[in-house]
């Protein structure tokens, strides 16, 4: 009994925690900066007795174009529009603007413009005041975005040292001079993506974090310190005859596959932490901008989203691209890639060159001096190109070339802080997986127009297409404690402390946010939803320790779905653990759009009482 009252007890608390937050989110957000202006057309009512959104209903504003997605199929376009000068251009009404998909025209349903507040709140003022009760944590995103959420990702696994200390230099000169109205993010990229900062205006606290940052030699880059790159015979070996030919080759092929493996793990770990954002992200309301600073970028995209591999990797990627990709665009992320490297010459006109290739022979022999300058020079505009096609399918911007990270940094964040938000029901109703374009036209001359250039028609309330492995990688990623918080599903969770009344149990109580979960309604009016919940549980020295998940499944009537709209859809796991104090990883999976929320708690499990203590 003492176990129920306590489970029930939490129950109650985050139910009625979770409608105050919601509440407080949406109300805090005005009606023309609400996330997709979904609250233009709202009636004003709390957003915990709104409808279920459905394809004629607006969905609640605290919710991102994850959500917006999965729960209505709408398709959210953000825009920046400028003037010759690179001016934002404030002054577009709706009537101005013309949406079109795969050549037919759609209708917009929500407008809305989105600039910096003319008076920025004070930096206390910018985070949700909402008080948790003990043992209740959260993923609801506390920023409050009145302006554009800005991220800057410091690329370690693909730029070299000197390149690193260098942006660290100009990312300090930046916040020195950073406007009060500019929330800003840092994460930095390893071989794991790591949250160094979460959202904030405050420059003191950002500065110091940049300045503590210690700079880490990627393991998976040839050259990290930047020298000359490490040749297999010593010089004039490979010219001197000594060596078969076929010998020669075989090193060659061997030298091409290590280079290949080597950058296909450079891949995969850029394109994990391209989904690990979206994820964090997607359920900030709004435009955000990931400033993306790196040397090299080893993946391209052609119009159609697929993957050229431009440094001779051994796999296609594509796929995998094109997820991540879709989740960037999903929540509402534009790129805006920053080559670490500046301006650039030639290597082999530099200090460290020692004017020999990777087999030790001498450049100036033959043609191999023109031949090695010709791979430099394709290899440097591939890259540049697939900065270009980032920044542009996502509505970004690239800069290289530039030894003023500085200002390109200012830039980036300025570019995207004003944009208008567009949004439509597609008109084409069939859901086939294929990419399809959208071109924005405005009619008023002299403006250019950012965006992006189109999206995956995949129903997003229907994830059993893809494979159980990679619904399976997604949530293990997610329930991972090394990686930042999930925000595209939200909810609460009450964890019951452990006692005798529970069995020493951990027992935890989930409350989703039922707005955000894709519920599928069948011929009889019934209401179908699956969500899976998981509780992994590590040491206090982040080492795994055990898992445990399970599936809810809902099956409504009409007047029962009802009920829940007004509430929460509720979950609850328990694990056993030994006696110990633990860090537990708390995740949510909608199975039908594939969203998923997680959030972190702390426990401590007591030993069980002896059985003549319980008597006393």
């Amino acid at each position: 009994m003492r176990k129920a009252r306590a489970v029930y007890g939490s129950l109650l608390a985050i139910v009625f925690l979770f409608s105050a937050a919601r509440w407080s989110h949406a109300q805090s957000s005005p009606p023309e900066h609400a996330s997709g202006g979904a609250a233009a057309q709202m009636n004003g009512a709390s957003p915990a007795m709104q409808a279920p959104a459905q394809a004629d209903q607006q969905a609640p504003p605290y919710q991102s174009a994850s959500v917006l997605k999965a729960v209505t199929r709408m398709v959210v376009v953000d825009v920046v529009a400028t003037n010759k000068k690179e001016e934002p251009i404030t002054d577009l009404k709706q009537s101005d603007f013309t949406v079109v998909e795969d050549g037919k025209d759609q209708a917009i349903k929500v407008f809305s413009f989105q600039q910096p507040p003319q008076q920025p709140a004070p930096v206390d003022l910018a985070l949700t005041k909402v008080k948790l009760p003990p043992n209740v944590v959260t993923n609801i995103p506390s920023y409050k975005p009145d302006s554009a959420l800005n991220v800057i990702l410091l690329d370690g696994l693909n730029t070299t040292m000197p390149n690193q200390a260098y942006v660290r230099d100009q990312m300090i000169r930046y916040l020195e001079r950073m406007p009060d109205d500019r929330p800003v993010a840092v994460y930095l990229l390893g071989a794991k993506l790591r949250l160094l900062q979460d959202f904030t205006t405050d420059h003191a606290t950002l500065k110091e974090v940049v300045r503590k940052l210690k700079m880490s030699a990627s393991p998976l880059l040839d050259s990290p310190a930047d020298g000359a790159p490490q040749e297999l015979l010593p010089p004039g070996v490979a010219d001197s005859g000594m060596l078969p030919p076929s010998m020669l080759n075989a090193m060659m092929a061997f030298e091409q596959e290590r280079v290949a493996s080597q950058t296909d793990l450079r891949i995969a770990y850029t394109l994990t932490a391209m989904n690990t954002i979206a994820r964090q992200l997607a359920g900030y309301a709004g435009r955000k901008n990931l400033i993306w600073i790196s040397e090299a970028f080893p993946l391209a995209i052609d119009p159609n989203m697929q993957l050229n591999n431009v440094f001779a990797g051994t796999r296609n990627y594509g796929p995998e691209l094109a997820a991540a990709a879709e989740a960037m665009i999903d929540s509402q992320i534009a790129i805006y890639p920053i080559d670490a490297r500046g301006l650039l010459g030639s290597s082999y006109f530099t200090a460290a060159s020692t004017g020999r290739d990777s087999l030790g022979r001498s450049l100036t022999i033959g043609g191999r001096m023109g031949d090695a300058l010709g791979k430099e020079s394709t290899s440097l505009e591939a890259s540049h190109e697939s900065m270009q096609d980032l920044a542009e399918r996502t509505g970004g911007k690239a800069f290289y070339s530039q030894n003023d990270f500085e200002s390109a940094i200012r830039r980036s964040i300025d570019d995207g802080s004003t944009y208008y938000t567009l949004a439509y029901y597609p008109s084409d109703k069939k859901w086939d997986g294929r990419f399809r374009k959208i071109h924005v036209k405005v009619n008023r001359p002299g403006v250019k127009l950012r965006y992006r250039l189109g999206y995956y028609a995949v129903d997003p309330r229907n994830t059993t297409k893809q494979s159980e492995k990679l619904q399976a990688a997604n949530f293990s990623d997610a329930m991972s404690i090394q990686n930042p918080i999930a925000t595209a599903l939200a909810f609460h969770a009450g964890v019951v402390t452990p006692s005798a009344g529970t069995q020493y149990k951990v027992y935890v109580n989930f409350g989703v946010d039922p707005h955000a979960i894709g519920f599928d309604e069948d011929s009889s009016g019934l209401h179908h939803a699956q969500l899976e919940c998981a509780i992994a549980a590590f040491s206090e020295k982040g080492k795994y320790v055990k898992s445990i998940g399970g599936v809810s499944t809902a099956d409504l009537k009409p007047e029962t779905f009802s009920r829940l709209m007004q509430g929460l859809f509720p979950c609850q796991q328990n694990i056993e653990l030994p006696p110990g104090n633990y860090f537990l990883r708390l995740g949510v999976r909608d199975m039908n759009t594939g969203l998923i929320g997680s959030a972190n708690a702390k426990v401590s499990v007591p030993a069980a009482e002896a059985d003549g203590a319980k008597g006393k």
